[in-house]
């Protein structure tokens, strides 16, 4: 059932209040900033209404993220702990065993059509998932410390690219001002994930503009990194941090209206060998719906993607041409 941000509150509330609460707090695969920072400033609002919380997720919590992390160890929880998901579009975006898990809270700002929980809170109009927790504090009248502002606000930083996404609107803004009061330190968090570059990302980055494809006039932008270019590069890991907002990379294209990017991922890696984004500019196109026609993407209607078992090669040919006829309806 989708509530409201009061309605959710008093919901939470009442679950700490019963004896032995506790909350074990689940986060996306591929984690990103947005659902770390969201997690463990959640697991920090719980704890303080008295719950025992821990925050898991199929796939380890990324390097960059691990200095906020670390100093947040998990509880050992009880039986019964209550399932809380976090930042994923559905169930399946937790992975194949925790999809199965009996969640009775669910909070995200992308939207599903379908039920995840019976709590949910869901705010598709906010550019992060780190906005609506910070609401949900507040609406608990949980003193928002600096060590969960640090959070919050590298969830806000990381999925809005530093206020740079179509989705940042007045809002973020606003979550960002209070953010800053409560004590994070927006410069230093907007300086190590968008502004500080390493050796290993100038590469990747060389790398993806060297493979660019400029299609439709140069409405559409494409390009792919393989595990031969990540090797080149000296980047260990699909999580690294120099792979933070890669995605995003094209869009300094000026004349891009969408923007591709494609990754190859391991053998046997679960969701699929091949990694997409789709990002688009405009209100008319809707990046949503190319992921979707993939088979298994989703996401906000102007930044999208999934995974596929097509070889990047051919998924990067068959985003294109999705994209060239979405461009070409679009006129």
């Amino acid at each position: 059932m989708l509530l409201s941000v009061p309605a959710f509150a008093e919901r939470l509330r009442e679950a700490c209040a019963e004896k032995n609460a506790a909350f074990r707090i689940v986060y996306h695969i591929n984690p990103d900033g947005d659902c770390i920072g969201s997690g463990y400033a959640l697991a920090m609002i719980l704890r303080a209404l008295g719950a025992k919380t821990a925050v898991t997720g199929r796939d380890p919590v990324p390097a960059q993220f691990r200095e906020l992390t670390d100093r947040l160890p998990n509880d050992n929880l009880p039986d019964g702990a209550l399932y809380i998901g976090v930042d994923g579009k559905d169930r399946s975006r937790t992975g194949q065993t925790l999809q199965e898990m009996p969640y009775a809270f669910w909070i995200d700002h992308h939207g599903s059509p379908e039920t995840q929980a019976p709590s949910e809170l869901v705010l598709p109009e906010r550019s992060a998932c780190g906005e609506i927790v910070l609401e949900l504090a507040e609406a608990l009248g949980v003193p928002v410390t600096p060590q969960m502002a640090e959070l919050l606000y590298t969830a806000l930083v990381t999925d809005t690219n530093c206020f740079r996404t179509v989705s940042t609107n007045a809002v973020s803004f606003r979550s960002a001002a209070r953010l800053t009061e409560y004590g994070a330190d927006a410069y230093g968090i907007a300086r190590r994930y968008a502004m500080v570059k390493s050796p290993a990302r100038l590469a990747i980055e060389r790398t993806v503009f060297g493979k660019m494809h400029t299609l439709c006039c140069g409405r559409l932008v494409s390009s792919e990194i393989l595990l031969s270019d990540l090797a080149d590069a000296g980047i260990a890991e699909q999580n690294a941090p120099e792979l933070q907002n890669i995605n995003g990379l094209l869009e300094v294209i000026g004349s891009a209206e969408m923007t591709v990017m494609v990754r190859e991922y391991p053998e046997g890696t679960p969701e699929g060998r091949t990694r997409f984004s789709v990002k688009t500019t405009s209100a008319k196109l809707s990046a949503r719906d190319i992921a979707e026609q993939m088979g298994n993407g989703s996401g906000h209607p102007q930044a999208a993607g999934g995974f596929s078992d097509l070889t990047p090669g051919e998924a990067r040919a068959k985003l294109e041409a999705l994209c060239a006829k979405a461009l070409e309806a679009a006129e």
